[in-house]
């Protein structure tokens, strides 16, 4: 999933937010004024107060959505209500004796003139898609954080010890002492060095990080350690 792509997500998302919240509160100034309404077994609250609740939570985060500019906390926020909607279905599935959800919609779907049926499926698909793709763009920001530190990390030699010395870019300039021999150290980004081979004289280009391995001259053939011109 690319940032466009959650973009979009968190965008359909605050949409389908706000529709739900409206379609909850219009299926409440719709029931019939006389009516009683049920009570849910988990909290003891009537199905009233929980469409009122389900429709605060919904337009609360359709804003975030739709306003916010930091994709990570939408795509957390949306799995986080997606979490506690999941832990309160098992709650009614464990508390109503095996009863389900979908029961709790009755009332949505006369005041839209569609089967119960119809109206537990939608719910059901758009909380598939909220789950499902809060859940896609958070792996995929945290895996791209991962990947963008691992490519922010450079890696130096001593020049006294010859240890490596791995850091974060955002560390470059920085007086430290060497983790192997304590010595004093300014980390710099990694660059090409050269140095003449002591037997044939020829130039051999290496890396900063290559800096006192012995390999054999790319000219001669002898074992040279790679050393910091002098």
């Amino acid at each position: 999933m690319q940032p466009k792509a959650i973009r979009f997500f968190t965008d359909s998302a605050g949409a389908l937010l706000l529709a739900a919240a409206v379609a909850l509160i219009i299926s409440i100034f719709g029931a019939d004024a006389g009516m009683v309404w049920p009570r849910e077994p988990v909290l003891m609250l009537s199905l009233r107060t929980l469409y009122w609740i389900f429709a605060g939570l919904a337009f609360g985060m359709a804003l975030v959505c739709l306003f916010g500019r930091h994709a990570g906390f939408k795509a957390a926020l949306i799995f986080w209500l997606m979490l506690n909607v999941t832990v309160y279905a098992l709650a009614v599935h464990w508390n109503g004796h095996g009863g389900s959800i979908s029961a709790y919609w009755n009332n949505l779907a006369e005041a839209f003139g569609i089967a119960p049926g119809t109206a537990y499926l939608l719910l059901a698909i758009l909380f598939f898609y909220l789950f499902l793709g809060s859940s896609a763009s958070l792996a995929w920001l945290w895996m791209n954080k991962s990947k963008t530190q691992t490519e922010d990390s450079l890696k130096i030699f001593c020049h006294a010890c010859g240890g490596h010395i791995k850091f974060a870019a955002q560390n470059l300039g920085q007086l430290i002492s060497c983790p192997h021999c304590q010595s004093a150290i300014v980390l710099r980004k990694p660059a090409s060095l050269k140095m003449s081979c002591f037997f044939c004289h020829e130039h051999i280009e290496f890396p900063n990080h290559a800096l006192g391995q012995k390999i054999p001259c790319p000219h001669c053939k002898s074992d040279i350690t790679l050393m910091e011109p002098i």
